[in-house]
């Protein structure tokens, strides 16, 4: 892929103008969680079961379906087809945190991952839904900020994810009223669709096709 100039600006705006002693580890928290990984997903496991129970447990199914789609795509699919190399293999003054990797660049992984998650977690918590987007955001920041990947990266990675993750909201939303609709006596059946939505906890839109 050809490094274009705003490209090449911005990387250097955030991986170099942003750069600060006290920045580095939460950067590169955002970015790689080590032997936090395994906890910190039977902790978001858990909240989805205990908090929502079987809303919880369809949700979960779906997130899990969506970041596997997103992660095999992203990464054996895309990457391999565009085949960029990292910005600290292609710029002479970059200075990533990590290391220089030997894994191709584009799309972002990690922007794509997060982003295909933002939808489906906001569909099952809609109070978190800033949260999840706004922590999408900021580990595509971190990615640039750490000299992983370029800002096209993240980009193409986050439009990717956003694309999947609504998919997988939109699956999730049908499975649930798919079993609700069997699980309900005649009368629930009947109800208006706000109705049935208030109860599972979601709002009802606010037009629109």
């Amino acid at each position: 892929m050809i490094l274009a100039d705003w490209d090449a600006a911005v990387f250097r705006a955030i991986h170099h103008g942003m750069r600060h002693r006290w920045l580095d580890p939460v950067m590169s928290g955002l970015t790689e969680y080590g032997s936090w990984k395994i906890p910190l997903l039977v902790t978001v496991g858990a909240l989805f079961l205990l908090l929502k129970r079987r809303r919880g447990a369809i949700g979960l199914v779906f997130l899990a379906l969506t970041i596997a789609a997103s992660d095999q795509l992203s990464s054996h699919v895309l990457k391999p087809m565009f085949r960029r190399v990292r910005p600290a293999s292609a710029m002479h003054d970059a200075l990533p945190i990590f290391g220089i990797r030997n894994s191709w660049s584009f799309p972002s992984s990690h922007a794509a991952n997060f982003f295909a998650a933002a939808p489906v977690t906001a569909a099952v918590f809609p109070g978190v839904a800033v949260f999840a987007y706004a922590y999408a955001a900021a580990v595509c920041i971190s990615r640039v900020y750490v000299g992983d990947h370029y800002p096209s990266d993240v980009l193409g990675g986050a439009i990717l994810g956003l694309a999947l993750g609504f998919l997988g909201r939109k699956a999730f939303r049908r499975t649930e009223r798919t079993i609700d609709l069997r699980r309900a006596t005649p009368a629930e059946r009947e109800a208006p669709a706000p109705i049935r939505m208030a109860a599972r906890g979601e709002k009802a839109p606010s037009g629109g096709p």
